[in-house]
């Protein structure tokens, strides 16, 4: 038996083990588990269950500071939504811009798409919930000529010979060098056009074009009536919001985690013991959100926290069929009711990028 599937089904836990439960609201439960190994080593893990079918709240991420690129921390976000639940999000890029990494979907709107192809949780407004690795195709069509461009990415730094999208969430401007050619598109007509660091407005979006792309920018002339047409693949059409990070931990009740070197391409540095946080779905169709203790490298290192594939473990243990990996390490936070309950690795909390928001009712 593993420490971790000791940790959860040990009939002969010592005295100071501790299992505590508390529902929260109706359908949503939380469980805290903590155990002291013989080495000394603490594991303590915390599990929300939300009862999809019975209650009556809505599961959605929100962007720090409601703008790409900045950070903020999860209970500060928690709190401007006056949310039940929340933990920590995507991954992000560690240096300004924090953006998100590969593909963040809100409420239907495509926030970011990076070149990041890994495994991610979708949630619709009617709480269908679907894992693994949506594919997303962005057009921008011409409706008077018909002509389209492929849409190389959203609201992240453009590269060489690339067609980007920046969108109000990215904040006032482009932030883009003076080498590219962007047109800037209101109320679905190109209505100026410069070299970088355009303004974007409100009620629109900047399309901007670099190196041999920029010769493109010609098939949307002034005064043009232009579309932004957003797609992800197929199974994927009903999903409202989508969170990109992995690795897949568990598949059909299985532990899959070995995908994070073989498929999905994580750093040595992402598959050693750490804090830990994750999404599922159950058996009983109850979404799972766990979240693992862990001390960083500047701290006590009583609290090792997981691996990927301990943490597959105690998913399954835990009831979960179908399982990815969000943010871990010192990004670590679970959020419930009016405060943060997990130690964070750090000792207080980081700020994050994006959080998983679970509130009573509706906006």
């Amino acid at each position: 038996m593993s420490l971790v599937i000791a940790l959860v089904l040990c009939g002969a836990c010592p005295a100071f083990d501790k299992v505590f439960t508390r529902r929260l609201d109706e359908g949503v439960d939380y469980t805290h588990i903590v155990r002291t190994m013989p080495s000394g080593q603490i594991l303590s893990i915390h599990a929300v269950k939300l009862d999809l079918a019975s209650g009556s709240f809505e599961v959605f991420p929100a962007l720090a500071r409601e703008t790409v690129g900045r950070l903020e921390s999860v209970d500060s976000i928690a709190k401007r939504y006056g949310a039940l639940v929340a933990v920590n999000g995507s991954f992000f890029k560690r240096s300004r811009p924090y953006l998100p990494l590969g593909l963040l979907v809100i409420n239907g709107s495509v926030i970011t798409k990076s070149l990041l192809n890994r495994s991610a949780v979708g949630i619709s407004n009617d709480k269908e919930v679907k894992f693994g690795i949506p594919r997303f195709v962005g057009k921008i069509i011409n409706k008077e000529t018909g002509e389209e461009l492929e849409i190389w990415g959203m609201n992240r730094p453009r590269k060489e010979h690339e067609i980007i999208i920046y969108t109000p969430e990215y904040g006032a401007s482009t932030r883009t060098n003076e080498n590219g050619v962007e047109l800037i598109i209101e109320d679905d007509r190109v209505f100026g056009i410069s070299s970088g660091n355009s303004p974007i407005p409100d009620n629109g979006y900047v399309i901007s074009f670099h190196g041999w792309t920029r010769d493109y920018s010609n098939t949307l002339p002034p005064g043009a009536n232009v579309e932004a047409r957003y797609s992800l693949s197929e199974g994927w059409e009903s999903i409202d919001h989508v969170i990109t990070a992995g690795p897949r931990l568990v598949e059909n009740s299985a532990n899959v985690s070995g995908a994070c070197v073989r498929d999905e391409y994580c750093g040595s540095d992402l598959i050693g013991r750490n804090a830990r946080s994750a999404i599922g779905m159950t058996l009983d169709n109850k979404l799972l959100i766990v979240v693992s203790e862990g001390n960083s490298a500047r701290r006590n290192k009583r609290r090792k926290g997981l691996t990927y594939h301990e943490l597959a473990e105690t998913l399954i243990v835990l009831g979960a069929k179908d399982a990815i990996a969000l943010d871990g390490g010192s990004s670590s936070t679970l959020f419930l009711k009016d405060r943060v309950v997990n130690i964070p690795s750090d000792g207080f909390q980081q700020g994050v990028s994006n959080a998983l928001l679970v509130k009573l009712g509706k906006r």
